[in-house]
């Protein structure tokens, strides 16, 4: 039996709420990954949401964006999020809500993950690896991502934490519509 290979794209949205909340956003992928990445790279464009961050394009882009990613069921259950309060340690947090995330919907088989995290220095990398593994998330690679090398799946990962943290702070009513949409048809699903 050969070993699953799980990719995760992992970003956060929070730290200048000095721990007030934290969410970090895991996109969960398989044998699907380059699919999706394709399909977020087109939406983006349909969307002219473009290859911004959630904090720079604009708000209606990124809310159809985020309504076109919502309505296809191949992300079903892939756009997984945590929630965290009153703390200011981000690097426990955002290892925490990798392992939640992947421990939601474990494979059966033996599996291994490669997890790519948003701005994660090259010496946080071992640091990363040694304690998901003690949390049971059998690592292959953690790998840092740069502004630069950045993909579409981080760049989805950026948009659901950027959504979720403005769905919790903001009163706006359209936003909060789609984010109930996504959660109650589990494609956006808290771990």
């Amino acid at each position: 039996m050969t070993t699953k290979k799980l990719y995760c794209y992992v970003d956060e949205s929070g730290q200048e709420t000095e721990g007030r909340i934290f969410i970090v956003s895991v996109i969960v992928t398989s044998e699907k990954r380059d699919e999706l990445l394709h399909l977020c790279e087109m939406l983006e464009k349909e969307s002219r949401k473009g290859k911004f961050k959630w904090g720079k394009a604009q708000h209606n882009y990124r809310l159809e964006y985020l309504r076109q990613i919502f309505a296809i069921k191949l992300f079903k259950g892939n756009l997984r999020y945590s929630t965290f309060r009153n703390t200011k340690d981000y690097d426990s947090a955002t290892i925490k809500g990798i392992a939640k995330a992947v421990h939601y919907k474990e494979p059966k088989q033996k599996y291994t993950t490669r997890i790519y995290v948003d701005g994660l220095s090259k010496s946080k990398r071992h640091e990363y690896g040694s304690r998901l593994r003690k949390l049971g998330v059998p690592t292959y690679k953690v790998q840092g991502v740069t502004k630069d090398e950045n993909n579409a799946l981080t760049r989805l990962a950026d948009a659901v934490a950027g959504f979720v943290r403005y769905v919790l702070d903001k009163k706006d009513n359209e936003a909060e519509e789609l984010f109930e949409k996504a959660t109650t048809t589990s494609v956006l699903i808290e771990v």
